[in-house]
């Protein structure tokens, strides 16, 4: 009688654990969605305001000392281009959109670890001149990029994976 319990038992656990199985799928690509135009929304809207204000932008990034005086107008209004164009196509689920925002976070998380070294109390000029007068600290800026560096990793992870089901699901069938 003990016997039959335990094989009752495990087979309630393993149709639990199927049913998790079957449902990861789904979570996941929810999750690739909500992720997904989360961060197009984020770099729909940084890229127009600083499109809006490219003169604070400009000053903004003057502030890091990086990049020379000359080029301060192309990267202030050529950067909120890129984001906006990157975020418009990320809410299309165009891939190479998905490389643009990494490149660009990538660059992001390097400029404010170089500003974090080297102590700099400045303001990011991430999103707008609200920042300026919140004091939004770099650090702050710093994890909240490796926030959505973390999530666009994930979204190339989940795009690799539903591929590469989808594909050897066509070769089976």
């Amino acid at each position: 009688m003990n016997r039959t319990r335990t094989r009752e038992s495990r087979a309630a656990g393993d149709n639990k654990a199927s049913e998790w199985r079957r449902a990861l799928p789904y979570f996941f690509t929810g999750l690739y969605h909500f992720l997904r135009l989360s961060l197009s929304g984020i770099f729909i809207y940084a890229g127009f305001v600083k499109l809006m204000n490219p003169k604070a932008f400009a000053h903004a990034l003057a502030q890091f000392e990086l990049i020379p005086d000359g080029l301060l107008p192309i990267v202030a209004l050529g950067l909120p281009g890129v984001e906006l164009l990157a975020g418009l196509g990320l809410a299309f689920d165009l891939r190479f959109c998905m490389t643009a925002i990494l490149v660009m976070l990538s660059g992001f998380l390097l400029i404010l670890g170089y500003a974090i070294l080297k102590n700099l109390d400045i303001d990011c000029g991430c999103f707008t001149l609200d920042e300026l007068t919140e004091r939004t600290t770099v650090k702050m800026a710093f994890f909240r990029d490796l926030l959505m560096m973390a999530a666009i990793c994930f979204l190339f992870w989940w795009r690799r994976s539903r591929t590469k089901v989808l594909l050897e699901k066509s070769f089976k069938g």
